[in-house]
């Protein structure tokens, strides 16, 4: 009788471990199916089947940087993509100030940002000092494709990943010209003692170059300060004319003059670009080609639509820089230029070379 009882109970305690290592066995299945979800069965990390980008500008959607670059750009990479990637743009500001847009994009606030060299002059030095340098492009389509093809190279790139951002394209807006409420501008000694509203780091340099008195005043303030007289001079192109008051303000203003111009471009966090797959990388590249060359031509041809139609209606007076007139500032440019120059480290030295040779190459 005892015999049976004891093998009763090791029956009973079998029964058990069996229950507790078959419960364990379970779990610990389910935590490794867990721990492998969104992985193949090699164990590689599968790609997620969409993506929704945030976008940060500082344009107004009707502005034509955001027509012809950010929207042209998001709307590629979904074609591109066939939907894989979609946007949520915050232009005009919406997820902060345009000088935080480095910060914001690296600390993943916005996957992808907007910035200007002008607003970053100590960080994107490099692409800030060339693209101000006048006379060496003379519209948004050179200036763009060289600015694009110079900012994946080294040493300009490795200004932007030394902040942990990564330029996904680089533009130029159409080259500057100078407009006043009826102070004709023919000649560099023409701007002695004016002042004239325009971005910060080298264009104020060149500028102060002309015996004149550079202004920086933000984007959204221009056209209170033009129109009561705190800056004589606007130096923009006519693109902007409903958003600084150009159209409206100005009784007189130059064409073709070729003084510098703007900078825009896309900059997305170097971590996340790295956790993108290699297909979507190419679509975001390839779209950005795309994009620098077609966008910079639509850009000029609006640029020069603005103007004809100023100078039919009777909007602005347009003067057409004359060959006497042009000798004088093109003699005002290379003087700018080599002394600019001659200030610069090899690293700007080299870009400067880049660019130039990417210039020419379009003009081929």
């Amino acid at each position: 009788m005892k015999g049976k009882k004891f093998l009763f109970i090791i029956s009973c305690f079998s029964v058990l471990i069996f229950l507790i290592t078959g419960c364990s066995s379970s779990n610990t299945e389910e935590a490794s199916k867990e721990n492998n979800e969104g992985q193949n069965n090699d164990g590689v990390q599968e790609v997620k089947d969409s993506y929704t980008f945030k976008v940060a500008t500082p344009s107004t959607p009707e502005d034509p940087d955001s027509v012809f670059i950010y929207k042209a750009y998001m709307d590629k990479v979904t074609e591109l993509t066939d939907g894989k990637i979609q946007f949520e743009w915050y232009p005009s500001q919406q997820l902060g100030a345009s000088g935080d847009y480095i910060q914001l994009t690296r600390d993943g606030v916005a996957d992808i940002a907007m910035y200007t060299t002008s607003v970053y002059a100590n960080e994107l030095s490099l692409g800030n000092r060339v693209t101000a340098l006048p006379g060496i492009y003379d519209n948004s389509y050179e200036g763009s494709m060289a600015f694009h093809a110079v900012s994946q190279q080294s040493p300009m790139i490795d200004e932007f990943l030394k902040h942990g951002v990564r330029p996904l394209l680089a533009a130029t807006s159409p080259t500057f010209n100078l407009y006043t409420k009826g102070t004709e501008i023919k000649v560099p000694s023409d701007l002695k003692g004016l002042r004239v509203r325009t971005s910060a780091g080298t264009l104020s340099e060149l500028i102060q170059a002309a015996a004149s008195i550079p202004v920086a005043i933000p984007a959204p303030d221009i056209y209170e300060a033009y129109d009561k007289g705190a800056v004589d001079v606007l130096h923009q192109n006519a693109a902007s004319d409903t958003a600084y008051g150009i159209r409206e303000l100005s009784n007189w203003g130059t064409r073709s003059l070729g003084f510098s111009a703007g900078t825009t471009g896309l900059m997305i966090s170097e971590e996340f670009w790295k956790s993108l797959s290699e297909d979507l990388q190419q679509a975001m590249t390839e779209a950005a080609d795309y994009v620098v060359e077609n966008g910079s031509k639509a850009w000029d041809k609006d640029h020069i639509e603005r103007e004809d139609r100023w100078i039919e209606s009777g909007d602005v007076p347009l003067h057409d820089i004359t060959e006497s007139e042009r000798a004088e500032w093109d003699k005002f440019f290379k003087e700018f230029e080599e002394e600019f120059v001659e200030k610069q480290g090899d690293e700007f030295k080299t870009v400067l070379e880049q660019f130039k040779m990417e210039v020419e190459k379009v003009r081929q």
